[in-house]
């Protein structure tokens, strides 16, 4: 019998029982499957193509598209990276190249100055000194969803789409369909002590075609940019606590995410560079506009949304669509994932890149539940095992506790204070809108929650003793926990406020909502105004300050 000229790679029979045909390879001796079954062992070309007027499966013309789109993307990729739009800036310093100052000759930075009354401090660790601080403590690069799935592998590992993800990981999504022989399994996630050890390098910055940040499209310098960046962290961070100063550099921010870049500059502009403003505002809703098209995700994309929503104008109604977006993109994300021991190995460096994914997750949920007090419309973010533990979260940043996370973990205990009695009185999530319960002793529960509030008080304000916090930082917990006593024992007199009603308000309900509403207002307009930080807050300062205001003309009246 004269050689086989091999047309395929394996016979007919081991075609027909889809397995690998061994044994044949030298084209003399049968394979080992004919040799046992005694059949004749034959090989045939493939017979390529389809019949004429046949119709491809579905199944076929899905994996055609995927080919398609797998090649488009790698065309696209390689494209990107061969191309540099411009050079990254340069490390920041106290002094930028073209003379711009901040501290300490700077009006802003001075201690004499009218803006430095009681200036909560940046905060910077002592070895801080810009962009270099990064690159010598290495940085983090695992993906937030892969981390994810670590923490959630027993509890949530049947859920269909997390199964396919992790089979994709093992093994890629054409071989899980054309069924190889088997191979041992390889992770194309880096585990967590591969992932720690890596460095943090500034990249080039990419932006896509035809977007630009304020300083590619001219409109303010690199210089000034990183004035602006000072100037946020001084004035505007203190409000809503989402950004480390020590982390956040321009550079770190302009490398990650542009929007976030453009978004924080907007910010700056708004205040401090007014001709600047509508600007940079267009770029910012521009990159919200592609963002929310293409899919983008990142933890700098979720702040970049929130950031949309705290300094905006008054006639913008999209603070829910945003923080409801930027909730979803969170938990998407990953963000909540709680360490109950910080990862082995785990750089400074590192450990200021997890916190802040914690940080941005607690104050979402801050501002998700303080959305559903005000307007009565669902929360996003149910309690998880971080918020849970948050009570501790201002302790584990390293050995110097910082303000603006006692205020964080502050004000997550204060959300959670304030659910369990909204939760009673006015209940959007069950289906509740009636606030009056014939069978609920309000004076128990008001007298409880008082109670709370008060003691909520006393423990933050040694904590915030324990983290030498400035003026400004005690008179925004007395604040926010003023206005959230105003909220919940104003159901205790909302029957009587009505011109119709003769029912007797609540004695103790009444004198809370007074006094509460009247200390509000003199911390905006004594100490807010006294350390020019007034016009700095954002936009739910500007609602709450209203809401006291209002309340007390209705009793008034």
């Amino acid at each position: 019998k004269p050689p086989v000229q091999r047309g395929a790679r394996a016979c007919t029979v081991c075609r027909a029982a889809k397995m690998k045909c061994v044994g044949a390879e030298d084209g003399q001796q049968p394979c080992q499957r004919c040799r046992r079954s005694n059949s004749e062992c034959i090989f045939e070309k493939h017979r390529r193509g389809r019949k004429p007027g046949s119709k491809l499966s579905e199944a076929s013309k899905m994996l055609r598209r995927l080919e398609k789109g797998l090649n488009s993307a790698k065309l696209k990729h390689n494209h990107d990276s061969n191309s540099t739009p411009y050079p990254t800036s340069p490390a920041r310093s106290g002094r930028s190249e073209s003379g711009y100052r901040l501290r300490p000759s700077d009006p802003y930075g001075t201690p004499g100055s009218q803006f430095s009354t009681e200036l909560p401090p940046l905060n910077l660790p002592p070895d801080y000194d810009g962009e270099s601080y990064a690159s010598r403590n290495g940085s983090r690069s695992t993906n937030p969803e892969h981390e994810e799935d670590d923490g959630d592998r027993n509890r949530e590992g049947m859920f269909p789409a997390k199964l396919i993800r992790r089979e994709n990981q093992r093994q890629s999504f054409f071989k899980t369909i054309l069924n190889p022989e088997h191979e041992p399994p390889t992770s194309s996630m880096p585990s967590d002590q591969g992932s720690l050890s890596s460095t943090y390098t500034v990249s080039p910055v990419h932006l896509p075609p035809g977007f630009h940040d304020p300083v590619t499209a001219g409109i303010i310098d690199d210089a000034y940019a990183k004035v602006l960046f000072d100037l946020v962290f001084l004035r505007l961070n203190p409000f809503v606590n989402l950004f480390d100063p020590a982390l956040h550099s321009p550079t770190y921010v302009r490398t990650k995410s542009p929007f976030l870049y453009t978004t924080l500059l907007m910010a700056g502009c708004k205040f401090f560079k007014p001709e600047a403003y509508k600007a940079c505002q267009k770029l910012a809703h521009e990159f919200a506009v592609r963002s929310f098209a293409e899919g983008l995700k990142s933890v700098e994309v979720v702040q970049a949304f929130a950031c949309l929503t705290y300094w905006k104008e008054p006639e913008d109604t999209r603070t829910f669509t945003y923080i409801g977006y930027a909730c979803r993109m969170a938990v998407d994300l990953g963000l909540n994932r709680y360490f109950s021991q910080p990862p082995p190995n785990e750089t400074e460096f590192q450990l200021r890149e997890r916190r802040n994914r914690e940080r941005t997750y607690l104050v979402l949920f801050v501002h998700d539940r303080s959305l559903n007090m005000q307007t009565g419309k669902q929360w996003m973010l149910p309690e998880c095992d971080l918020v849970r533990h948050s009570n501790t979260w201002h302790e584990e940043g390293g050995s110097i506790i910082r303000p603006e996370d006692v205020i964080v973990a502050a004000f997550v205990q204060l959300r959670r204070i304030a659910a369990e009695l909204t939760d009673v009185f006015y209940m959007p999530n069950k289906g509740v809108t009636d606030t009056t319960h014939a069978d609920v002793n309000q004076e128990v529960l008001l007298s409880n929650c008082n109670g709370k509030l008060t003691q909520w008080m006393e423990t933050w304000q040694n904590e915030m003793r324990r983290a030498n916090g400035e003026l400004f930082h005690f008179a925004f917990l007395s604040f926010f926990r003023l206005y959230v006593r105003l909220f919940l024992n104003s159901f205790g007199v909302q029957a009587s406020i009505s011109p119709q009603s003769r029912v007797p308000p609540s004695s103790q309900a009444l004198s809370a909502c007074y006094t509460s509403a009247m200390e509000n207002l003199q911390i905006v307009t004594k100490q807010f105004a006294s350390m020019s930080m007034l016009r700095y807050g954002q936009d739910s300062i500007t609602v709450m300050t209203a809401y006291c205001a209002v309340f007390l003309l209705k009793v008034i009246y």
